[in-house]
């Protein structure tokens, strides 16, 4: 299908980009990545990337609903329809592709590329153009590098591959700088670093299970909101004993947002258990009273005891 699709991006003189509502490193670099390797390998197409200004200040392209109807629009990193960024606006579009590595909910688009073995849908990208023998640009080829590393944690989850390392060094190839993204993703500020001290000074364990619950006045205090603080769950990582760790967030609504990572065991499950989802190491879900997580916590605890399942 990846020729197909490369098929569909050499014919549409327009090609709209389109990722998930509160994108993470892997929805950015792959929309920008893909954005910039088109504007590079074929300079007179108009490529935009649409939705929310992002809070690193990127420039979100803003363009009439007319030039998304005439469009080929491509969906990155979404599973479903209510995540996408400016989704009515996606529904206008002539033809529609979607790249995504989460396990799929819905149909999304007409092409409808889904491979929930890869780590990340930087590296189904990579794949796109490197199988249609494309070179990217070094710009191209960074952000690319950046939503790989990112959603594997630098080649460390479970679901890391033969592919994802044979993609992440083909974008090396290609120009992508190891140490410029290294640099890039530990550039933390003081207060999100202070704020990552809180939350492991306030973690409970319950058998191999660590977690933290934080309310709003803990990260609202260190000029955090709550988007910016549900990410900090990977603080509570690297303890050999703990299988499963998790960062539930108190929302300045009342409800609980909770992260859920894990070394092996299946947290996913649990977490589509109380209305969430993602990957099978790494879950999240919102809108949970206090006795839901009560009933969370427990479970988790309860699946932090099992073994791993077999390969």
């Amino acid at each position: 299908m990846l020729e197909e699709i490369w098929e569909k991006i050499q014919a549409a003189p327009v090609i709209t980009l389109f990722r998930h509502v509160n994108p993470d490193p892997d929805a950015l670099g792959s929309q920008r990545g893909l954005k910039r390797a088109l504007e590079h390998i074929f300079p007179d197409k108009q490529v935009y990337a649409l939705g929310d200004m992002t809070k690193d200040g990127y420039e979100m392209d803003q363009v009439p609903d007319e030039v998304i109807s005439g469009s080929l629009a491509i969906l990155l990193d979404t599973s479903n329809r209510e995540r996408i960024d400016a989704g009515d606006k996606y529904a206008l579009a002539a033809e529609t592709i979607r790249l995504d590595h989460h396990v799929k909910v819905e149909d999304l688009a007409q092409l409808d590329y889904v491979d929930d073995k890869a780590c990340a849908t930087g590296e189904i990208v990579a794949q796109l153009l490197e199988a249609n023998g494309q070179h990217p640009g070094a710009a191209s080829a960074q952000d690319l590098y950046r939503a790989l590393a990112a959603d594997s944690q630098r080649y460390t989850t479970s679901n890391t591959r033969p592919e994802s390392l044979m993609a992440g060094a083909w974008l090396i190839r290609e120009g992508a700088d190891v140490v410029q993204d290294l640099l890039a993703a530990n550039r933390t500020t003081m207060e999100t670093w202070r704020y990552q001290n809180l939350i492991r000074s306030r973690s409970t364990c319950i058998g191999k299970f660590l977690f933290s619950v934080m309310e709003p006045q803990d990260y609202l205090q260190q000029g955090l909101d709550e988007t910016a603080a549900r990410e900090n769950v990977f603080a509570l990582s690297g303890c050999a004993e703990v299988k499963i760790w998790a960062l539930f967030t108190r929302c300045v609504d009342g409800s609980f947002a909770a992260s859920l990572r894990s070394r092996q065991l299946e947290v996913r499950d649990i977490a589509e258990t109380f209305g969430g989802g993602g990957h099978i190491c790494a879950a999240g879900i919102k809108g949970l009273d206090n006795g839901q997580l009560t009933e969370l916590i427990a479970a988790l605890a309860k699946r932090s005891l099992e073994q791993p399942a077999a390969d």
